[in-house]
């Protein structure tokens, strides 16, 4: 359908190890990814705070970009295909 004009893809980043956020952590860098997805268009808190809220939001993404896994943990993969989506957005 993203070749047709209709919505937007990116393949979704291999799934491996390195650096992950999940419920409970909290700081600059959760507050990056909640502003990330924010901007992206999904409805995910911005107050540097992973909680429950932020997880259900990543593991929409998850479901919607990165199907592989789906369990809420913000892990390298997801990080990076909400970077490259961010990136392949049109310009406006």
């Amino acid at each position: 359908m993203a070749e047709a004009g209709i919505g937007h893809h990116v393949e979704p980043a291999l799934i491996s190890g390195g650096r992950f956020f999940q419920r409970g952590d909290a700081g600059p860098p959760v507050e990056a990814l909640q502003a990330m997805l924010a901007l992206y268009g999904y409805n995910a808190p911005v107050s540097g705070d992973f909680c429950h809220r932020t997880e259900g939001v990543v593991e929409a993404f998850q479901r919607h970009f990165r199907p592989e896994r789906v369990d809420g943990v913000a892990d390298a993969s997801t990080i990076d295909t909400l970077h490259r989506l961010l990136r392949a957005l049109p310009e406006t």
